[in-house]
């Protein structure tokens, strides 16, 4: 691998730390589209998709660990949200993580803009989502609700490798959550679904020949290091930018990007 190509990883993943803290994207709406685009041609064709998906929930553990570091620092993480959460959600994660290498990586890449254009769709049209939410108009989600969409997000983001932030925001926005602590909260639930797809996709890819001796499993490790290094550089930058953003702007401009990772990945 050039130097030209290790500046570049360092470079995308300042950007993916600052998506992973001022956001909670964790880095798969960046790190998926990217390296199934620039991934070298000694990864198998048929696996592509599965090494962009396997790296991206192996960068999601770094930077959500960091991540979540720096908003707990500031109060941002609301942990009783979280304690009701992050069980269903690891389950999910565990059952995703099991039957992923069984999909063809074209049905994963086609499904990835399915759910976001469901996202984008909905979002917009549910006024919910951009309304200005404060620290009263938060409604904890019942136990039914907890543990259908808890473990649906666990099993689509393993599956797809997005760290669960596209489904989990909106989830607690339209419970009156405001962005600030959704997207801190989205940080460590994220995490289960990392740990557990990380290790799932490392495993599967150990089972397929012709992987070259730059990956672990389906994870690539150069881009790991790359985007690694530059996210421990651009997690504080988001946190401190997702401070001072408004309620209202933050989550229009939060669709706005959900948009933009749309076209990329219908172009590629």
């Amino acid at each position: 691998m050039t130097l030209t190509m290790i500046i570049m990883y360092t470079l995308i993943g300042v950007l993916i730390g600052i998506l992973s803290s001022l956001f909670g994207f964790g880095g798969g709406f960046i790190v998926v589209p990217i390296l199934y685009a620039f991934l070298p041609a000694s990864i198998p064709a048929d696996y592509i998709m599965h090494t962009a998906i396997g790296t991206s929930l192996a960068v999601m553990i770094i930077n959500s660990t960091n991540s979540t570091f720096n908003h707990a620092k500031k109060g941002n993480v609301k942990w009783p949200v979280f304690k009701l959460l992050v069980g269903f959600i690891a389950l999910g994660s565990l059952a995703g993580g099991l039957i992923a290498r069984f999909i063809d990586s074209e049905i994963l890449r086609i499904a990835f803009i399915i759910l976001l254009i469901y996202v984008v769709i909905s979002n917009i049209r549910g006024k919910s989502f951009t309304k200005e939410a404060n620290e009263q108009t938060f409604r904890s989600p019942n136990s039914k609700s907890r543990a259908v969409v808890g473990t649906f997000i666990g099993f689509i983001s393993t599956l797809l490798g997005i760290g669960g932030s596209v489904m989990t925001i909106p989830y607690l926005r339209n419970h009156g959550m405001r962005m600030l602590h959704a997207v801190a909260l989205a940080t460590p639930l994220g995490l289960p679904i990392a740990i557990v797809g990380a290790i799932a996709y490392m495993i599967a890819g150990f089972q397929v020949e012709g992987m070259p001796n730059s990956t672990l499993g389906f994870i690539y490790l150069p881009a790991l290091l790359g985007f690694s290094i530059g996210g421990a550089l651009g997690v504080p930058m988001g946190r401190s930018w997702a401070q001072k953003i408004p309620d209202a702007i933050f989550s229009k401009v939060y669709l706005s990007l959900l948009m933009i990772v749309v076209v990329i990945m219908i172009i590629e």
